[in-house]
């Protein structure tokens, strides 16, 4: 798979995972800027932000935030299309079933 592809492939997965009945997801169309998905809790308001990373097939390499994203809070959440794993902060969780190709 090309590189701008895994990019691409871990942006949907990462909006897959964060997906659920109490949170409404917009993303990043330009593909540039500090914050790839914006979540917001349609009971709370509470808004939050996320950088989708391609984590190496290898290994876990954390990449640094930069001082923007430090000061908006934005959370790194790597999709490891791999080993089929999600990672953000601490947790480390499974990827859904893997979709059928069309």
């Amino acid at each position: 798979m090309k590189y701008y592809n895994k990019g691409i492939a871990a942006h949907l997965e990462a909006m897959l995972e964060l997906l659920d009945d109490d949170h409404l997801l917009f993303t990043n169309v330009q593909g540039i800027g500090p914050i790839d998905i914006v979540r917001v809790n349609i009971h709370t308001g509470k808004v939050d932000f996320f950088d989708a990373k391609t984590d190496r097939e290898s290994r876990h390499l954390k990449r640094p935030s930069t001082e923007i994203q430090k000061q908006l809070g934005v959370k790194n959440l790597y999709v490891n299309l791999r080993h089929r794993t999600w990672r953000m902060e601490r947790k480390l969780g499974k990827l859904s079933a893997k979709r059928s190709k069309l």
